[in-house]
């Protein structure tokens, strides 16, 4: 028998009594057509030490009017919320569920009605009570979003009585939940003033977490903007840049001309002058990997702007940046410190990473917002260009197949777009970091389970045999779409949702039991579950939650029929997602 332990975090945050309560239009899609949840609680930890006010620009700023994030800037009552805020959204039949409460953390400039919704639902019509979140700032400080982990745990905690969740983080996501599943070492949090502040007021670990289940992870962190330096040129200007800089200064006219200059530090990784990414700097480090302005086999792609200067520092053709290792510096060894204090060893913890760079391209300059124009240019490139480079990287073993000729069409025309390619990846995180055990295991928490499948970032939250088979319809409906048979192939084959279904199992099979359950007692009757709103099958309001384990066409991220090519564009805009104000445009 597990003693529930006292539903706490921060001092101060009351997991009783959220801010507000949303149950009207905020918890549907836009169009009015989905219910994507039963309820929307906003919450706020009052703690001033290590939560502050944020700061946001035109296209990190929540929109009021985008598919991808329906209502968030309504329920965070503010476009740029403070970053004391954060949403719980509540699963459709959380009412009725029983079992093991699931809460999943989305990744950087993602939320709960987007990336998560597929699992999340299918966890739902399992009968389990889901929850998600969204973070205030779409590139938040970890600490912060570590203890709003604490805070949305001992909500769930007390709305359900369990004693113990289920975590399922993503990206970015899961560094702040293994933040807080971490947070009884000895080592301390590193020497940034956020790490600082969650040492002297972050939630203590309450042996509230069953299993953690990390997908996608950079657990030994990534270094994007230094590694794929012509990237940088699409963050010149403060306002409409989507990621932070690597350089400090650029010289339109060369080095030089010393006098004509940009100054980028109000868009850079560091918080002097401006911190529109304070997460970023937290997951930066160097990544065992050639660089590619050193790949000739990887033709157009390895031209990139001051690329060494760019990586180790100093002052370039056109560009000064201080180098990853500055930055590195500036987040205060986050990584590291998650390494010396590792997962308390009671959670059990499994691992999801993609070994498939290939991904669905969710705008027509992705490729060029990511790595450079010089990459986006390279889609133009003849076939004879890119069957070249594919068969290099296969040959380097950083892909594990080359494409079909349906793919390379689909590279050819912009659908599609190969992502991180100078080491093997999922696109975005390079595979041995997503996959590093020893990251977590330092005081003797167990990785149950490692799983790599042929994938690509974003594809791993929404694959199996019900999404593959859309796809397969999909592509077999036109030409111009049969790349997207390989894609649903995959996804079949794969099928990740069923993976963690199936890690998140209750039961007496020794891999962690029933401990986290509510009971037999009916949650409804007891009286434990104070809000949400139960899924009405006879109405318009609800969906049929009859039938355990049967996806819905009506779910955001998995219609059915000619809707089927939404699917993609759900994966696609969620890559995207970081070029936010492209809805504005």
């Amino acid at each position: 028998m597990i003693l529930i332990p006292l539903a706490m975090a921060t001092t101060g945050f009351d997991p009783a009594s959220p801010a507000e309560v949303y149950t009207g239009t905020e918890v549907e899609d836009l169009e009015g057509s989905v219910r994507l949840w039963s309820a929307i609680e906003l919450h706020e930890d009052p703690d001033r030490t290590l939560f502050g006010e944020g700061e946001f620009n035109d296209v990190t700023a929540w929109p009021r009017d985008a598919s991808w994030a329906p209502y968030i800037a309504d329920c965070f009552q503010s476009e740029t919320p403070h970053t004391s805020k954060f949403l719980l959204h509540v699963g459709p039949s959380a009412a009725i569920a029983s079992g093991t409460p699931v809460l999943f953390v989305p990744g950087a400039a993602d939320n709960g009605s987007r990336g998560f919704i597929t699992m999340a639902w299918h966890e739902d019509l399992l009968g389990k009570p889901v929850y998600a979140m969204t973070f205030a700032h779409p590139h938040g400080d970890a600490f912060q979003q570590a203890e709003q982990v604490a805070d949305a745990i001992a909500r769930i905690k007390e709305r359900t009585g369990a004693a113990q969740v289920d975590v399922v983080a993503h990206s970015k996501g899961g560094i702040s939940a293994a933040i807080y599943a971490s947070n009884g070492g000895v080592a301390g949090w590193g020497e940034g003033s956020t790490g600082a502040a969650y040492e002297r007021v972050g939630t203590p670990y309450q042996g509230d977490i069953r299993r953690l289940v990390l997908i996608a992870t950079p657990l030994k962190g990534i270094d994007t903007a230094f590694r794929w330096s012509t990237g940088n040129f699409l963050s010149l200007d403060a306002e409409s840049t989507f990621s932070p800089s690597a350089w400090e200064e650029y010289y339109p006219y060369g080095t030089g001309t010393s006098w004509v200059s940009e100054d980028l530090r109000a868009q850079d990784f560091y918080a002097e002058e401006g911190d529109l990414f304070p997460g970023h700097r937290q997951i930066y480090a160097r990544q065992d990997h050639p660089l590619p302005g050193s790949l000739t086999w990887l033709g157009p792609y390895a031209y990139q702007q001051d690329w060494y200067s760019t990586y180790e520092g100093g002052y370039g053709y056109y560009t000064y940046s201080d180098g990853i290792d500055g930055v590195v510096d500036a987040g205060g060894g986050v990584l590291a410190a998650l390494q010396q204090n590792g997962v308390d060893p009671a959670v059990e913890l499994f691992l999801l990473a993609g070994e498939n760079p290939l991904m669905p391209n969710g705008y027509e300059d992705w490729a060029a917002t990511q790595f450079g124009e010089s990459w986006a240019e390279f889609g133009k490139a003849e076939r004879e260009t890119w069957a070249d480079v594919i068969a290099s990287a296969v040959g380097e073993g950083i892909m594990s197949e080359e494409l079909t000729e349906e793919e390379l069409q689909g590279v050819l025309s912009g659908d599609l777009v190969i992502g991180e390619i100078s080491g093997q990846s999922d696109g975005l995180v390079f595979l041995d970091s997503a996959n590093d055990e020893n990251m977590l295991t330092s005081r003797g928490a167990v990785v149950i389970e490692s799983h790599i499948a042929n994938l690509s970032h974003l594809d791993l939250l929404y694959a199996s045999p019900i999404t593959g088979e859309l796809l397969i319809e999909a592509g077999a409906a036109d030409d111009d779409d049969a790349w997207m048979i390989s894609f649903g192939e995959r996804y079949a084959a794969e099928d990740t949702i069923g993976l963690v279904e199936s890690w998140l199992a209750d039961g007496d099979d020794g891999s962690g039991g029933d401990e986290g359950e509510v009971g037999d007692e009916d949650p409804v009757d007891s009286g434990l579950v104070d809000s949400g709103t139960p899924a009405d099958p006879d109405t318009d309001e609800g969906q049929d939650v009859d039938e355990p384990g049967t996806l819905p066409e009506e779910c955001g991220a998995c219609n059915g029929g000619h809707v089927a090519p939404g699917l993609l564009g759900v994966v696609a805009g969620l890559i995207g997602v970081r070029r936010r104000g492209a809805s504005r445009r």
